[in-house]
């Protein structure tokens, strides 16, 4: 049966056998925390509706709890047909969490404990109970989400407990002798909580069993300082009366002294063995990782085995050897370390033999009677150590067979396991990444290995250095230690040697430190095991000589010109081995330096191997990019005839979900691989530009603009220079396309009309008609209105002559502005109808949002406003699924416009908001500068004068950069925009 656990006190988890559950949008999760606060409770619709939105709460507030209702019973179904966690009930919903399952319960529970122990007496079970509680907060709880005041309000009690359960475990601590520890911990108590007069006692009392009894007084003089400048009352009468203990030296001050043996009789015995290795200086960042694995230690479930893991380099051992300290006094029996040696290219891994035989001397066999057979020193080990409580550290496992005869099997030991892979297969063991360092603890990281004056006095240059070195633990440690060996260096100096990727390795090299040799051992490995092994190695050296920003399942198997199951099997091994961080099913992700190492190894593959992976690749993005279009506009895309057909490695999306989810994961890709195929063969090249232009529409209309830009911008240079007049003429009507709205309508028109005076030459009607429509839709932005429907009854005509029905209905639809414009009511309404008659007959849910936005549009220029708010309505839904951001934010505009006129300011201030959004996402500055005046309306509507004037002066400033533009609607919708 699968184990849920809810996690509240930090950023909200949830994790279904201890793997995390996406619980969708913030408000989704919002739904999800709220419920999670009172579980097996029902909470009313209205109060989960307070809760969410407070007042005024939107229209759509029960409906949109549906939705999350329904998201989240799919996030939360640990199985198909397991039975559901959340439940309707009349006029609410119940969320089912069972006993051990939240965080929030355990806290409490142990809370509790530790709080009765603490009134009993008993202080070792109150600190250790008290202790648990507290380390089950990683953050403030729900420290992810953007509270509503609501449920921040719920969230200040927790907090309030949280702090009481500190005070107390203080005061446990206090009890068994633990001033002189206290001190700095409650000085950041008080600091954080200046009101709090039990912490200020506390301090106080730390303060003088440590001896300094001027720290007492001071500490009284800064609490009542801060309680008079903020409430304006004095210190308590207990506060006050501990102050005059302090003043008279009270002996009920002195601290409480640990219990001693009575008989005075210590019982001899061998010193246990401290084998550990010393602590690095310096260590930074781990203090989440620490706590973790302490709570594990204290849990109730105490793990036998806890096995740390992460790529080579990012300072596993160095924690080890820390948390092994922190725990050493745990462990009567001692602690035990070994370097097994699986991670030195320059050494072979130990054979677990070798290791036990080590062991047993160290505990005091003679060399003669340790056992020779593997299974007889294991048990040997095994009968050594029971009872003894042991801390055994095997630092650097090459895989679980190495380590597991290494295992105490006793109860009263622990054992601490580093290893670049997951040693998933350890009995009673629990796993714990450690991850790249945090910007600000690579910085710290560093200023303690080169000094923190220098990094001080060049703050920039130690922000870049942290950059260069991946935030990895040890290409910092190299950098420092440069650093420091000369002194006379400015940072800017190292930064300098480090910028050309070519040499940063070579860079990243001291005394015995060597990223490189850290990686190497890890290829090498490969590149002499198996067929599995070799063919990782390969995906190392492809995925470096095509410099790819995101390891995909799919874009690997175009590069092995494998099947993606082939592809992803391969990925997962690399995963294992740490050469590749999985993020999502099918996605990975490759540091910086060790893809510089895959770079440089890349040289070992035959170049025609890499020009072929690089042709292939880049037909997957064309080919994947052309079926992103077809599916939204009925199997229709903007290259047909001119591409080859698909391979047998090709896997392209076959939904409109999946099309976003496609580019989401591909967009960076589609750029890089244009990039580096443009730099190569005319063949190549020219695969290149239909890359180009089978996606920059696609890729706009999902919001990568910018991506868009940069490959046509590179393909409208590439065909001109290459002599392709089809190819060129689409960089210039998709350049003309992503410039409309943003740069001088002039450049626009004339990119388009050299655009029509190609496709005339070539004497393709198609394509001629599509440049007299993006004329016509130019040139009614910019109020031509004759002009415009010039254009479009000119493509219209063509379009009906090809007998398409796709591009008659957009044609229909992209016209109808123009013709209500210019009075042709009936004629506009009926051309709107046609094409989303058009749209639902051949399935092409594009042009079905596009004319349902029209239609919406329509309706409000014809005042028919209640009628216009459920199309629009519609329009937003259907346009979302086709991932067509430019329609969707027209549908919100003209939504904003009808919400006025129905007295609906805050509705249309929301959409106003939204359509503002989407334009800045394809990168509109025209439709943004509306979206802003509609914005500024709304706010006029409320009475928020400020925030009237705010976005009244954003859309005049982007207006000032758009000469030219003025969609006539825009202004019978919102009114006169401002003057520019």
């Amino acid at each position: 049966m699968a184990v849920l656990r809810f996690v509240l006190l930090g950023p909200l988890e949830v994790r279904v056998d201890d793997t995390p559950v996406n619980l969708g949008p913030v408000k989704q999760r919002l739904f999800a925390a709220t419920l999670l606060l009172d579980p097996n409770e029902v909470l009313r619709t209205d109060h989960l509706a307070e809760m969410l939105w407070g007042q005024p709460r939107p229209a759509s507030a029960a409906a949109n709890l549906r939705t999350y209702a329904h998201g989240l019973r799919r996030a939360l179904r640990t199985a198909p047909g397991a039975p559901t966690r959340l439940h309707t009930r009349t006029g609410g919903y119940l969320l089912e969490v069972r006993p051990g399952e939240r965080d929030l319960d355990e806290f409490q529970e142990a809370a509790h404990r530790g709080r009765a122990a603490l009134a009993a007496g008993n202080l070792e079970s109150a600190e250790t109970s008290l202790g648990t509680a507290l380390r089950m907060w990683r953050e403030p709880a729900l420290a992810d989400l953007p509270l509503p005041p609501t449920l921040a309000g719920r969230l200040a009690r927790l907090a309030e407990q949280r702090l009481i359960v500190e005070e107390d475990h203080v005061q446990a601590r206090l009890g068994l002798g633990g001033a002189a520890e206290l001190v700095g911990r409650l000085r950041e108590t008080v600091a954080a909580h200046p009101l709090r007069q039990r912490s200020w006692a506390q301090l106080m009392t730390a303060l003088y069993r440590t001896g300094d009894v001027a720290g007492a007084v001071a500490a009284y003089l800064h609490a009542r300082q801060a309680l008079a400048e903020q409430t304006g009352l004095d210190p308590s009468p207990e506060l006050q009366a501990l102050y005059r203990d302090v003043l008279h030296h009270s002996p009920q001050l002195a601290a409480d002294r640990p219990g001693t043996d009575t008989t005075g009789i210590v019982a001899a015995a061998r010193t246990p063995p401290r084998e550990l290795p010393a602590r690095i200086d310096g260590l930074v960042g781990r203090r989440s990782a620490i706590a973790t694995a302490l709570a594990w230690l204290d849990g109730p479930a105490r793990p036998a085995v806890v096995a740390l893991h992460g790529p080579g380099g990012v300072g596993k051992s160095a924690l080890a050897v820390h948390l092994a300290a922190e725990l050493a006094d745990r462990y009567p029996g001692g602690t035990l370390y070994v370097d097994l040696q699986g991670s030195d290219a320059n050494l072979p891994p130990l054979r677990p033999v070798d290791v036990l035989g080590r062991f047993l001397r160290t505990l005091g066999m003679p060399g003669n009677a340790v056992p020779a057979d593997p299974g007889e020193a294991t048990a040997c080990f095994r009968s050594t150590v029971a009872g003894r409580g042991m801390l055994v550290v095997l630092d650097n496992a090459r895989d679980a067979a190495q380590v597991r005869p290494l295992l105490p099997g006793d109860e009263s030991c622990t054992t601490l396991v580093t290893s670049r892979r997951i040693l998933a297969t350890l009995p009673h063991s629990r796993h714990l990444a450690v991850e790249l360092l945090s910007r600000e603890a690579a910085v710290r990281l560093l200023a303690a290995e080169c000094g923190a004056e220098r990094v001080a006095a060049q703050p920039e240059q130690a922000d870049r250095l942290a950059e260069l070195c991946g935030l990895l633990p040890l290409a910092l440690r190299i950098v420092g230690a440069r650093l420091a060996s000369r002194p006379q260096w400015p940072l800017d100096r190292l930064v300098a040697r480090l910028t050309d990727p070519r040499h940063r390795l070579d860079e990243l090299e001291y005394d015995d430190l060597s990223l490189r040799a850290s990686i190497q051992h890890a290829y090498a490995a490969l590149t002499g095991g198996d067929e599995r092994d070799r063919r990782g190695a390969r995906i190392l050296r492809l995925v470096g000589g095509t410099r790819l920003p995101v390891v995909s399942a799919r874009a690997v198997a175009a590069l092995l010109g494998e099947p993606v199951a082939v592809a992803e099997d391969t990925l997962e091994l690399l995963a294992d081995q740490r050469l590749v961080e999985p993020r999502r099913p099918g996605t990975y992700a490759i540091h910086d330096l060790l893809r510089l190492f895959a770079a440089e190894r890349a040289q070992d593959e035959p170049t025609a191997d890499l020009e072929a992976a690089l042709g292939r690749l880049t037909q997957l993005y064309q080919l994947g990019s052309r079926d992103v279009t077809r599916l939204a506009n009925a199997g229709w895309s903007p290259t047909a005839g001119s591409e080859p057909p698909a391979p047998a490695w090709q896997e392209s999306p076959t939904t409109p979900e999946q099309a976003a989810r496609w580019l989401a994961e591909e967009h960076a890709n589609i750029v890089a691989a244009f990039t580096q195929a443009a730099e190569g063969g005319p063949a190549t090249a020219r695969l290149a530009a239909l890359l180009a232009w089978s996606s920059a529409a696609a890729l706009r209309r999902h919001g990568y603009r910018h991506e868009a830009v940069r490959l046509i911008d590179g393909a409208a240079t590439l065909t001109d220079t290459l002599g392709l007049p089809l190819e060129h003429a689409a960089a210039l009507f998709y350049r003309a396309s992503l410039n409309r709205g943003t740069g001088d309508p002039s450049r626009v028109e004339a990119d388009l009309l050299r655009c029509l005076e190609l496709v005339r030459s070539l004497d393709d009607r198609d394509r001629i008609s599509a440049c007299l429509e993006a004329l016509g839709v130019l040139h009614y932005r910019t109020g031509a209105l004759d002009r415009s429907l010039a254009h479009h009854d000119e493509a219209l005509a063509l379009r009906r002559a090809s007998g398409k029905p796709l591009l008659v209905g957009a044609s229909l639809s992209n016209s109808a502005q123009v013709r209500m414009a210019v009075g042709a009511q009936e004629e506009a309404f009926a051309g709107v109808e046609e094409a989303l008659r058009i749209a639902r007959e051949i399935g092409a849910v594009g042009l079905e949002g596009a004319a349902l936005s029209m239609w919406g549009q329509l309706l409000c220029l014809a005042g028919r406003w209640t009628e216009a708010l459920p199309v629009l309505t519609e329009a937003v839904a259907v346009t979302e699924r086709a991932g067509d951001l430019p329609s969707r934010s027209e549908a919100h505009l003209a939504r904003t416009a009808a919400h006025l006129r129905l007295a609906d300011p805050v509705s249309a201030a929301r959409d106003a908001a939204e359509a503002g959004d989407l334009a800045a996402r394809f990168g509109d500055r025209y439709v943004l500068a509306v979206a802003r005046h509609a914005a500024a309306r709304a706010a006029e509507a409320t009475g928020d004068c400020e925030a009237a004037g705010r976005s009244t002066a954003e859309a005049r400033e982007l207006l000032r950069s758009l000469p030219g533009y003025r969609e006539p609607h825009y202004e019978l919708f919102f009114g006169p925009f401002a003057a520019r």
